[in-house]
């Protein structure tokens, strides 16, 4: 088995998809990707071992392992998806509203698309509200999900963690 303990980069944003070096995917799930530890095998049957060190969950391209002739990197999997493109901001505190009422994870994109996994009770909350969400198959790259859930406890006081 193969063990990492830290992302060493992303071969999307540092320019490295083009290399000649052999590259293997570790396939994760959406909501695997805030998990610390994985433990899982890539395309091409490796195992591996990864505790996730830093403060970021992982991204799609992150680079998991790497020696000079090969890298594992992620590859986030495309699910079924809400996605709903509101028409100003009001409607993006609207929809964002319904959303976290129901306390599901959300992102939002540089387009200003807001993207949930899909759900049809979510599906019947976001129609009834006025709104056209369109069910898409996409890769959800990174929920913005607040870690004010998370405590830690320093001198016996339970303080808020320092999170995202």
């Amino acid at each position: 088995m193969l063990l990492a303990s830290d992302v060493k980069g992303n071969i999307w944003t540092d320019g490295l998809e083009q290399d000649t070096v052999e590259l293997d995917f570790l396939e994760l799930e959406w909501f695997d990707t805030e998990k610390r530890v994985i433990r899982g095998f890539t395309v091409l049957g490796r195992e591996i071992g990864f505790k996730n060190l830093g403060e970021e969950s992982l991204f799609d391209g992150d680079i998991l392992f790497e020696t000079e002739e090969l890298r594992i990197v992620v590859r986030i999997l495309p699910c079924p998806c809400l996605v709903v493109r509101p028409k100003n901001a009001l409607d993006m505190a609207r929809i964002c509203l319904e959303i976290g009422n129901k306390h599901i994870p959300v992102f939002i994109n540089a387009a200003h698309e807001i993207i949930a996994a899909y759900e049809n009770p979510l599906w019947e909350t976001l129609e009834r509200a006025g709104f056209s969400p369109a069910k898409e198959l996409r890769v959800i790259e990174r929920t913005h999900t607040l870690r004010i859930h998370q405590y830690a406890v320093a001198q016996n006081k339970i303080t808020l963690a320092k999170g995202m």
